[in-house]
Order: structure tokens, then sequence, then C-alpha cells
């Protein structure tokens, strides 16, 4: 004989069951959604850290290079600089409203008008040396100017330090 509206007692799942694997589901998805968001937090963290890095490093360069080749400094201001580059150019460099800027022509330019060299700027400051590596009293006297730049986003931070050195000084 056959049974046929007999049901086995071992097949499905109870309710209790099923809310047991539901809510072991949702506490793993809740912990693959933490681990993505710090990864992400992570990843936005040193993605601006390097963007704050690189603007500092360009900038510094930037300063850096063409003062490198320059002949004589006519304006030694603290927080900007004027001078001659390799090529007898006009030079300066200065910050306005956190943006740095820098001007090269054959014109004695303005601290008005120049070319946008770095953003996020909260710091530009020269320090003017002379032959023996003190202070230098008046512009004519630098060898050595000190460049420090320090660029600020979002709590990153970067603090660049470099001396350089004026040809034939």
């Amino acid at each position: 004989m056959r049974n046929i509206g007999i049901r086995r007692a071992g097949s499905g799942f109870t309710l209790t069951e099923l809310l047991v694997s539901l809510l072991v589901g949702l506490l793993v998805l809740a912990g693959v959604h933490r681990i993505f968001i710090a990864g992400l937090v992570t990843q936005n963290t040193a993605s601006l850290q390097t963007e704050v890095n690189r603007k500092a490093q360009v900038g510094l360069d930037s300063i850096a290079s063409k003062l490198r080749g320059g002949s004589g400094v006519n304006d030694a201001a603290a927080s900007r600089i004027w001078f001659l580059d390799q090529e007898g150019q006009n030079c300066r460099f200065w910050v306005s409203d956190g943006t740095l800027y820098r001007y090269c022509g054959v014109d004695a330019g303005s601290y008005s008008n120049g070319d946008r060299v770095a953003t996020d700027v909260k710091q530009l400051q020269f320090s003017y040396l002379d032959r023996a590596g003190q202070p230098a009293a008046g512009a004519d006297l630098v060898c050595s100017v000190v460049v420090l730049l320090e660029i600020e986003r979002a709590a990153h931070r970067a603090r660049l330090q470099s001396t350089v050195r004026l040809r034939n000084k």
C-alpha cells in the first residue's frame, strides 16, 4: 500500500531556522559593508595626502629650478621673491588667497598677474643667506635662499623646505 497523504517530518526548514539563517546572513553582510567603507575611507585619505604632497613638490620644484639658475635677487621679502633667472627674465613667486603664482617675463611684472603653480598653500616663506650662510643684509648680498612651502587641505599637510644656491654667487 501507498501512503499518499503523509509527509515526512524532516523535509524543509522551520521558521526559527529561517530567521536564524537570515540573521547570520545579515551579520555577514554588515561586516562586509563595514570593511568596504573602511577601505573607501583609507583610499580617500591616501589620495588626499598624495595630492597634497604632489602640490607641494611641484611648487617647490618650480621655485627651486628657476631660482637655481638665478643671478640676483631684486626683492628679498619674507613671503615673496623677485629675481633674474638664467635667461635674464624677471621671475616672481608669491601667494595670494592660498594660491602660489609665478610670473616670468622680460617686463618687471607685478605681484598681481601670473601663472598658477599650486593651490591650498598655507605658507610660503623665504630666508636669504649671504656667502657665509648668515642672514643677508641686503638683496644684493644674497647667495642662497631657503624656501619653505606648506600645503594643507582637509587636515592633510605637506611641509617642504629646500636651500637653493644662486648661480655665480
